[in-house]
């Protein structure tokens, strides 16, 4: 891991981050990773390997309040965008393909909203968007994981529970505060974003309605929406078939 470290108000804020591959191979960008609320850069490890077969450098970076990231207690949701341009700058990558989950995913779409043409193309894993007005509101669909999706996340607990044992729970609470307010004009700026895009939307399994995310595509210049009906965490719990998408729509 390498810990880069931001300045931020009142001090310093360490990011940590995963690099396999060489950054300045100038045939393809690499693909920067962005994990979801409560995980960490080692969700991705089966992802990136596919990726480092096909050549590709990868970049897998830990959000701040996860894993080996600093815990600031600002997080804003702007914030978590702004980490990964400092991310980029600190690298040295000028442009890159990007991969989020859920928050990372957010993350990453505002990231292509401040600056364009840093990204070339986006994979939007159960991207949530923020509510359009009372009625997206009175849905409560953010942040509201079923009892399905809890017990598919056993398994993966398991497994590796570092991730939560690191996460910071004040980021729920201040993000899931942000997703509690209106912002049409977060609607009206997805017109800025030039990457080409695919959404992946969970289906029905999922707590974010298939509907919304395919809202959110077609209000992109270049956005595409495909379903894999596997719940919140597709990368996770169908991994062959979000590979086979995402890795296909990259390199296309």
């Amino acid at each position: 891991m390498r810990l880069l470290q931001r300045p931020i108000e009142h001090g310093e804020l360490t990011l940590a981050v995963a690099v396999n591959g060489d950054l300045a191979d100038s045939r393809t960008p690499p693909v920067l990773l962005v994990h979801g609320m409560g995980s960490d850069h080692s969700t991705w490890r089966p992802f990136a390997s596919a990726l480092r077969r096909a050549g590709r450098a990868v970049i897998a970076v830990d959000l701040r309040g996860h894993g080996r990231s600093g815990r600031p207690g600002d997080y804003a949701l702007e914030t978590f965008a702004a980490d990964l341009g400092f991310v980029l700058d600190g690298l040295e990558v000028e442009r890159v393909d990007v991969v989020g989950h859920s928050l990372g995913a957010h993350a990453a779409l505002r990231m292509a909203m401040n600056d364009p043409g840093r990204i070339r193309s986006l994979v939007l894993e159960e991207v949530p968007p923020m509510p359009r007005d009372q009625a997206d509101l009175d849905e409560d669909i953010v942040m509201s994981a079923g009892f399905g999706e809890r017990v598919r996340g056993i398994g993966a607990l398991m497994r590796n529970p570092m991730p939560v044992v690191r996460f910071h729970r004040a980021v729920g609470t201040q993000v899931g505060a942000e997703f509690e307010r209106a912002d049409p004009q977060w609607w009206g700026r997805l017109t800025e974003v030039s990457a080409r895009t695919l959404v992946i939307s969970g289906g029905s399994r999922s707590f974010l309605p298939p509907p919304h995310l395919q809202a959110l595509a077609q209000a992109l210049p270049d956005g595409r929406f495909d379903v894999i009906d596997a719940g919140h965490s597709v990368h996770r719990d169908r991994r062959r078939e979000f590979t086979s998408m995402a890795g296909t729509f990259l390199v296309q």
